[in-house]
């Protein structure tokens, strides 16, 4: 599952099983393209359900699976590892007349192989004036937990699937409401354990001169303007040529826990100045779609000089991101400390805002008519529709005819940014075309 984003369910099948067809039942839009020529369907397709109490559940359809996939249909095919783990449930789609159960053995093979069987629900297709007694016996092997009987096409037997996906999408919005997670990181020696024990007002990290010293992760609770937040203090990333084989595992573990964050407080020296380790942490933190904050230490150490150098510096680096924030702190003397907190505030609303897809489609429809993007190799897109399906971080996305200039996709960025009140964070968006 991605991080923070509405439920995702996935249907998976072989070609021609009714995928197309069942989504548009499911969605009642026609989502898919819906052929006899089996693999009609060549990307996924995703189409977001919504349920009373504002409850919203992402379904999306991949081509059928091929056991020899064509030129085609092999780039998507190798994807295939990639969907399956960012969902959160499979619908195994099956013809109940099929007879490809090498086909089957196939997709039944990649899913036991992941240890998904408890992610999967089994979802009988073409079942209308079909007897369940008379199911073919071989079929009995695919069947999960959870199981179907339906007719996307003739839409018998949806209302247990819709009763099924309501659950899931209530289960995944009570989860949504986590606690957001901050994570200190930087190089070693920046002061990220004596900014921990700052933030939590107690010697939780222990702080040293020697770089290094941490070099396990340490999560403690932190509440801050009457909001909860899970903080974690990471080991210092040094320089690749100075690394020792346990300095390294310590990084990449910090590193890696960018990836399970929603906001990142990147701890610079101010003595030394953003290096550049300190900017490979701020790309791989907006990569991950993680909002950092820029925390200058050690700031009462500088004179005036060095301060207008280091702004100056600051200024030049972040020309690509103006909008990341840049506190100055000291955080051995606690100075400047509460604007961390503050600034977590603003960053929280604004990861848990949510536009309304109404407002988004109009505003966006009467932009693309006053400024649309130039065509791309000798098409102008065409805007479709536009939806906001997830917060923590925001995401996007923007169904068009044809692609758009990448310039148009920083126009987008940089409108999302003004208009809807998202100026200091990290967020996605995704251009399907």
């Amino acid at each position: 599952m991605i991080k923070n984003k509405e439920a995702e369910i996935l249907l998976l099948g072989l070609p021609n099983s009714g995928k197309s067809t069942l989504i548009n039942a499911l969605t009642k839009n026609k989502t898919s393209i819906i052929g006899s020529k089996p693999n009609t369907t060549r990307d996924k397709i995703s189409k977001i359900v919504s349920y009373e109490n504002d409850k919203n559940i992402l379904i999306s359809d991949l081509p059928g699976f091929l056991e020899t996939p064509d030129e085609f249909n092999i780039n998507y095919q190798n994807n295939i590892d990639k969907f399956i783990k960012d969902a959160d449930k499979i619908f195994f789609v099956i013809d109940v007349h099929t007879k490809d159960f090498s086909g089957l053995d196939s997709i039944f093979n990649i899913i036991n192989k992941k240890s998904l069987s408890n992610d999967v629900v089994t979802v009988f297709n073409k079942c209308e004036n079909f007897d369940k007694n008379s199911l073919d016996k071989r079929l009995y092997k695919y069947v999960y937990n959870e199981y179907f009987f339906v007719s996307g096409y003739h839409k018998q037997g949806l209302e247990q699937i819709h009763s099924y996906l309501s659950n899931i999408a209530l289960r995944s919005q009570k989860e949504d409401n986590h606690t957001t997670s901050l994570t200190i990181i930087g190089r070693p020696n920046a002061g990220k354990s004596t900014l921990f024990n700052a933030l939590l007002n107690k010697e939780r990290s222990t702080v040293s001169d020697v770089p290094g010293t941490t070099r396990d992760k340490i999560e403690e609770n932190l509440e801050a303007n009457d909001r909860k937040y899970l903080i974690t203090d990471t080991a210092g990333i040094p320089r690749k040529k100075q690394k020792d084989q346990i300095d390294r595992y310590s990084s990449e573990i910090s590193i890696k826990s960018l990836e399970n964050t929603d906001i990142a407080l990147i701890v610079v020296d101010s003595l030394v100045g953003l290096s550049f380790e300190d900017k490979r942490i701020l790309n791989s933190s907006i990569e991950n779609f993680v909002t950092p904050l820029l925390i200058l230490n050690k700031w009462d150490l500088l004179d005036t000089e060095q301060k207008e150098d280091i702004n100056n510096s600051i200024k030049r680096d972040l020309k690509q991101y103006r909008w990341v924030n840049v506190i100055r702190v000291s955080a051995l003397n606690l100075k400047n400390i509460n604007q961390i907190a503050k600034n977590i505030d603003l960053i929280e609303e604004q990861l848990n805002y949510r536009i309304s897809t109404s407002e988004l489609n109009s505003y966006f429809r009467e932009l693309w008519v006053k400024s649309p993007p130039h065509p791309f190799r000798g098409k102008r897109a065409k805007l479709k529709f536009v939806t906001q399906y997830s917060t923590k971080p925001p995401e996007f996305g923007f169904s068009l005819s044809s692609r758009i200039p990448k310039n148009y996709s920083s126009f987008i960025e940089n409108i999302i940014r003004e208009k809807f009140n998202m100026r200091d964070i990290a967020f996605r968006i995704k251009i399907n075309a």
